[in-house]
């Protein structure tokens, strides 16, 4: 097999955005956002913490928090199994998950969270599974017999539905 051949074969990771906060980079890759720690900031705040990898499909939410005249923003990845933390400037500084910016970063950090929501709502679209109609009907025709009760009915035609 020849090298063009070869390439072709290969998946392509494409760096899509890359931003530089204050305590990290953060990098928007095609399947990826990875974020890098480097400077001082970084090691004050982040010195366990040289480079994370987390999976768009991993991705529940990203939040972004404003600057204010004294304190720097940040933005936050939320992963979809793991537990929502408090959201205290003190925390979000040592937090793996999180980079600092300031103000004049915000904008860079407004944009690459726009892109990375769009991609979360495409990795979780992709990943749904399809809908089986016909057990759904069945399901209606049991509940309209008395054979399960409403509770069962909602709860059993919201996990078919994904929701």
């Amino acid at each position: 097999m020849n090298q063009k051949a070869a390439d072709v074969n290969q998946a392509v990771i494409q760096v899509e955005m890359q931003v530089r906060g204050i305590n990290g980079q953060v990098t928007l890759l095609s399947d990826r956002v990875q974020i890098k720690r480097a400077g001082a900031m970084a090691r004050l705040t982040q010195s366990r913490n040289s480079e994370k990898d987390i999976p768009v499909a991993a991705l529940s939410s990203v939040r972004i928090q404003l600057p204010g005249l004294l304190t720097n923003g940040y933005i936050r990845f939320y992963l979809s199994h793991g537990k929502q933390s408090d959201d205290t400037l003190i925390r979000a500084a040592s937090d793996e998950n999180t980079v600092l910016f300031n103000h004049r970063q915000f904008t860079k950090f407004a944009n690459l969270k726009t892109a990375i929501e769009k991609k979360i709502a495409a990795s979780q679209a992709v990943t749904r599974a399809p809908v089986d109609f016909e057990q759904l009907d069945r399901l209606a025709e049991q509940y309209k017999q008395g054979l399960i009760s409403r509770s069962e009915w909602i709860s059993t035609k919201k996990r078919l539905l994904g929701l």
